[in-house]
Parts: C-alpha cells; sequence; structure tokens
C-alpha cells in the first residue's frame, strides 16, 4: 500500500470515482448496443411477420365481403341497390388481388403456400365473378343454381385454406416474438449483473482507499495530537515521510511539539523573575492606596458643602474649587444639575404668569358663550311651533298613500290570478300539442313495421324464385302479402297527413293563448310597478313622519345641549378661579429658591375672581315649556347641580 501514501487525498478519491464511471460507461455501451440491435429485429418482425398475420386475416375477410355482395344483389330488386353491391364488388376484387400479392413478400418462408392460395383465390374469383353477371343480366335463378354448384365448393375450399395459412403465420410470429423477448431479457440480465459485478469491485477499491490511504494515518495522528495536547512533548509523530495531505498535517504537528518544548523553557524563565517582582508590586500598591484616600477626602468635603446650599434653597452657588482627576466629573455633573434645576425653576414661573392669563381669558369666552346660548333658545322655540304644523301634513299624506297602496294590492290581486288562469290554458294547449306528436310517432313506428314487412315480403319472393316450382304458392302469399303492406303504408301516411294538418291548427292555438298570456302578464308587471310606485310614496310618507319625529328628537337633543352649554359655563367659571388659586400657590413655591439671574415677576391673583351665573337658565325652562306636550323633559335645579 505505499502507493497510496504518494498519492494525495483528491487523487486518491478521483481515481475511484473515474474507475466507477469507466464501469458504468462500459455497462450502459453494452446495454445500449444490444436494444438497438432488438430494436430493429423487432422493426422488422413488425414489418414482415405481423403484417403477414394482418393480411391473411384481411384475405378471410374480403373474400366474405365478395360472397356477400353477390347474395345481396341476388336478393334484391332495385336496380340501383343491385349496382351498388356490384361496385363494391368490383372494387373488392383488385384489394383481394393486392392483399395477395403483398402476403408473398412479407411471408417468404410459406411462398408455396401462398401461391396454391392464390390459384384458389383465382378460381374462387372467377366463379363468383361469373354469378355477378348473370345477376346484371337479370338471369337470377341461373345465378343461384351457379352459386350453389361453383361459389359455394370454391368458397369453402378457399377458408379453410386462409384458416390454415393464417394459423401457421401467427404461430410463426409468435416464435419470432417470443425469442425476442427472450433475447431482450438475457441482454438486461447480463447488463444487470456486470453493473453489480463492477460497482462492487469500485466499492471495494474505494473502501481499501478510504481505510488504508485516509482513516488509519488520520487515527494514529490524532492519537499523536491527544497526547501532545495532554504535554507529552518526547512523541514520535506518525506520517512524517507521507507525500500527501496527512503528511504535510502531521509536519504542522511537529511544528506544535517543537513550540510546546520552547513554551515550557520560557515559562521556568518567567517564574524565576515573577518572585522578585512581586516585593516591588506590594509597595506601590501601598503608596497608591493612602493618596487614593487623600484625594477622596477633599471630594467628599466639597460635595457635603454644595448639597447643603442646595438643601437651603440656594441654586446660585457652583463648585469652583476643582478635586481631584478621579472626581473631577463628579463635580462637573453637580454644577450642571443644579444649572439645569434653577433654568427649569425659571421656566415654571414663566408658565405660571402664563396660566394666570389663561384663566382670565377662559372666563372672557365663558361671558360669550351665555350669550349665545340666549340666541340659540330663541331659535328653538321659533322651530318648535313650525314643527307642529308639518307633523299634521304630513300625518294626512301618509293616510291618503295606505288607502292607495291597498287599492293597487287588490288590482295586482286580480292580475296574477287572471295569470294563473292563462298559464292553465296554455299548459292544456301544450298537453294537447304533446299527444298529437305521440300520435304521429305512433304512424312513424306503423309505417316503418309496414316498409320492414314489404322488405320482408320481397325477401320471401326471392327465396320462393330460387326455389323454383315448389315455392311458387310461397310466392303467391309473399306476394299478397307485400301488397297489404304497402296499403298499410298508404294509410299511415294518409294519417299522418290528418295529425299534421291537427298539429299545425293546434300549434295556432297555443300561439293565441301565449300571446294572450303574454298582455296578461304585461298588465300584471304594470300592476306590479303601480303597486311598487304606491308603496313607495307610503314608505316616503312614514319616512317622513318618522323624520319629523327624529327631528323633534333632535330639538329637544338641542334643548339639553342648550342647558349642558350654560353648565359648562359655570364650571367654566369655576375652573378658572381655582386654576388662578392654583398658580398663587405655585409662585409663594418658586419664591422660596433663590435663583441665579433676575427673576421673571408674576403678577399677583385676583382672589375675588367668582364663577358667573349663566343666563340661559331661564331660557331653557322656557323651550321646556314650549315642547313639553311631546317628549322635551324640564330640568329642574337639582338636575343641574348633579350636571
Amino acid at each position: 500500500m505505499s502507493f497510496l501514501n504518494r498519492m494525495s487525498i483528491l487523487s486518491k478519491l478521483l481515481s475511484v470515482i473515474i474507475f466507477m464511471s469507466l464501469i458504468i460507461v462500459a455497462c450502459i455501451w453494452y446495454a445500449t448496443a444490444e436494444m438497438r440491435m432488438i430494436d430493429n429485429s423487432y422493426t422488422a418482425f413488425l414489418d414482415h411477420e405481423a403484417r403477414a398475420v394482418a393480411n391473411a386475416r384481411r384475405t378471410n375477410t374480403f373474400s366474405y365481403e365478395l360472397v356477400y355482395n353477390v347474395f345481396r344483389a341476388i336478393a334484391e330488386t332495385d336496380p340501383d341497390q343491385i349496382k351498388r353491391s356490384s361496385d363494391a364488388f368490383d372494387s373488392t376484387v383488385p384489394e383481394l388481388k393486392q392483399i395477395l400479392a403483398d402476403l408473398r413478400q412479407q411471408a417468404p418462408a410459406f411462398s408455396d403456400r401462398i401461391d396454391d392460395l392464390g390459384k384458389k383465390t383465382d378460381l374462387f374469383i372467377n366463379s363468383v365473378t361469373a354469378v355477378m353477371d348473370l345477376v346484371k343480366k337479370g338471369q337470377n335463378k341461373e345465378a343461384v343454381d351457379l352459386y350453389h354448384h361453383q361459389v359455394d365448393p370454391s368458397f369453402h375450399e378457399l377458408s379453410l385454406a386462409i384458416r390454415g395459412l393464417t394459423t401457421d403465420i401467427q404461430s410463426f410470429a409468435d416464435k419470432g416474438s417470443n425469442a425476442l423477448t427472450d433475447k431482450t431479457n438475457a441482454t438486461r440480465f447480463l447488463t444487470a449483473t456486470s453493473s453489480a459485478a463492477g460497482l462492487g469491485a469500485g466499492f471495494v477499491m474505494a473502501i481499501i482507499a478510504i481505510v488504508f490511504g485516509i482513516s488509519k494515518p488520520m487515527a494514529a495522528l490524532r492519537a499523536s495530537m491527544a497526547r501532545l495536547a495532554s504535554n507529552e512533548t518526547n512523541i514520535q509523530i506518525p506520517g512524517m515521510a507521507r507525500g500527501d495531505e496527512l503528511g504535510q498535517m502531521a509536519g504542522a504537528v511537529e511544528v506544535f511539539r517543537q513550540a510546546a518544548i520552547a513554551n515550557e523553557r520560557l515559562e521556568a524563565e518567567a517564574e524565576a523573575s515573577r518572585s522578585q517582582s512581586e516585593a516591588d508590586r506590594l509597595k506601590v500598591v501601598a503608596e497608591a492606596e493612602a493618596a487614593a484616600q487623600e484625594r477622596l477626602r477633599e471630594a467628599t468635603a466639597g460635595l457635603a458643602n454644595g448639597l447643603k446650599l442646595l438643601a437651603a434653597g440656594d441654586l446660585s452657588f457652583q463648585l469652583t474649587e476643582p478635586f481631584a482627576p478621579d472626581f473631577e466629573t463628579l463635580r462637573h455633573d453637580l454644577n450642571a444639575t443644579i444649572t439645569q434645576l434653577s433654568e427649569t425653576l425659571r421656566e415654571v414661573a414663566r408658565s405660571t404668569a402664563s396660566i394666570d392669563s389663561g384663566s382670565r381669558e377662559i372666563s372672557r369666552s365663558a361671558d360669550d358663550l351665555s350669550q349665545r346660548t340666549e340666541k340659540q333658545a330663541a331659535s328653538l322655540e321659533e322651530t318648535a311651533a313650525a314643527l307642529d304644523q308639518i307633523t299634521v301634513n304630513v300625518s294626512n299624506s301618509s293616510k291618503r298613500a295606505e288607502e292607495a297602496r291597498a287599492v293597487a294590492i287588490q288590482a295586482n290581486a286580480s292580475a296574477a290570478r287572471s295569470g294563473k288562469v292563462v298559464a292553465n290554458a296554455v299548459e292544456a294547449m301544450s298537453r294537447i300539442e304533446q299527444s298529437s306528436n305521440q300520435i304521429a310517432n305512433i304512424i312513424g313506428v306503423i309505417d316503418e313495421i309496414a316498409f320492414q314487412t314489404n322488405l320482408l315480403a320481397l325477401n320471401a319472393g326471392v327465396e320462393a324464385a330460387r326455389a323454383g316450382d315448389a315455392g311458387k304458392g310461397f310466392a303467391v302469399v309473399a306476394q299478397e302479402v307485400r301488397e297489404l303492406a304497402q296499403r298499410s303504408a298508404l294509410a299511415a301516411k294518409e294519417i299522418k297527413d290528418l295529425i299534421r294538418n291537427s298539429t299545425t291548427e293546434v300549434e295556432s292555438g297555443v300561439k293565441l293563448v301565449r300571446d294572450t298570456g303574454d298582455v296578461l302578464h304585461a298588465i300584471e308587471q304594470d300592476v306590479v310597478i303601480i303597486n311598487q310606485h304606491m308603496d313607495a310614496i307610503a314608505t316616503s310618507a312614514r319616512e317622513q313622519s318618522t323624520g319629523l319625529a327624529e327631528v323633534n328628537t333632535a330639538v329637544n337633543q338641542m334643548d339639553q345641549v342648550t342647558q349642558q352649554n350654560a353648565a359648562m359655563v359655570e364650571e367654566t367659571n369655576a375652573a378658572g378661579a381655582t386654576l388662578a388659586v392654583e398658580a398663587g400657590r405655585l409662585k409663594e413655591l418658586i419664591a422660596g429658591f433663590k435663583l441665579s439671574g433676575n427673576q421673571p415677576a408674576v403678577r399677583a391673583i385676583d382672589r375675588a375672581t367668582k364663577p358667573i351665573a349663566s343666563p340661559a337658565r331661564a331660557l331653557g325652562q322656557k323651550l321646556a315649556g314650549a315642547f313639553g306636550g311631546r317628549t322635551a323633559v324640564a330640568a329642574s335645579a337639582k338636575e343641574w347641580e348633579e350636571f
């Protein structure tokens, strides 16, 4: 396995893949070549044996067709039918000869028997051609005699020859098909077996290459690395002489081993110098702690002084004495906090003045709202009077619309009953029309039966003619039956004409009744439209009445809103007075602080400000009296206090 040590891992894997690919390509090439050969054999089989079987069967079919055309020509009396049978006979003869010529090329192994079959076919064609010639001349009796003496024996002999040849050709084709099937199965088995053997050999090579070329060397290298990680530096790294990637990894591990040896040496030297520097470090630490304690004491004293002034309400001071560098940030943060708090309180003082001014504006707005409330109350009184008159008029219109709607409903019901009567008449006429059609169908069946009886009588006459003197009596009966069938067909035709005339008259009556129904339906639709209009008028009247009720409700809501506005005026005046008092207290609190710079003045609060009574209360009582007969509700003094 030394050659595996000189190959790289990629080369090992590619070698295995290329070997397996060559095996697969060889198997595919062999299978393709064999299947192409089998395909050619199947094509030749279909071109010769399969078509030979089909043509042998077609020979039998065309011979029967010749016999059928001859028999049909003998049985027919209509010249046109006889001509069609003769034309079919003339077109079938060359087709039968062409089939025999194709059969000689497709089945050369049966050439002798096909030649014998050709002779028998020529004899049969000559005999049936002679019979057809007699039929064309109108000599049916002689044609029947010739048919029984020559055509029947030759046709029987030809049928036996065709049946035997067809059976033998079919057996020969089956053997060829079975041989091709066996060859296909053998090719498939050989291809599968060779593919499995080649893939098995490839897998064995892959396992050998992976185990001996990759897996075992990597396991040995991993064990060496584990020992090196446990500080065992006196080991031998395996695989140093390999030429693949594992040899390179072994070289890298060797570098790590040499580095670990150097690291152990450096750690021994560092341990010796560590003991000497520990005493010097302890001395420096003690001196640094003493200096830090002194700086902490100075910073603590400065912060205590600043917090004392802040607790006394003095916001105008700043800590100007610098601290130690570690505490200098704390001094700057305290100075910034005092400055920010001073600015905040100054802004609060300015806001207090703004609140006082705003409360006075609220009081003036409440006065204006009171005046508008008086005007709104007067408008509500005039609206209530107009609504009374409108309500009376709409009530009368609604009653008239309901009466007209009742009359339209009665007219609609009458039109619907008329439509039902016409629909029943149309349905009855339709049933009469269906019955007439059924009678016509029955007459058609009778006519068809008469035609079939006539045809059977004609065939019976032909058979009687072929029987000669023994069939004369039967021929007379057949002629009588034929005449009876013709009279039945004539009577059926006359009855059919009468039924057709009556059906035409019934259709005219049905059309008139349907036209009448359409007119009544149109009248019904017009009545429905009138009823819809009357419904719309009645609905509109009800909606107007509902709308007036909603208007009354809206007036009442406006009355309540007016009362609420009056209460809101009082609440607003009270809120303004309370706001002015709270602004004064806030000013007193801010005066307790000493701020830097000039402090903005805050105007003194007029504590005598009182809520102004709303003049809308009396107007609310007046509006309640105007709507007291409907839905208005008077508001008591107690209800105003609760609001």
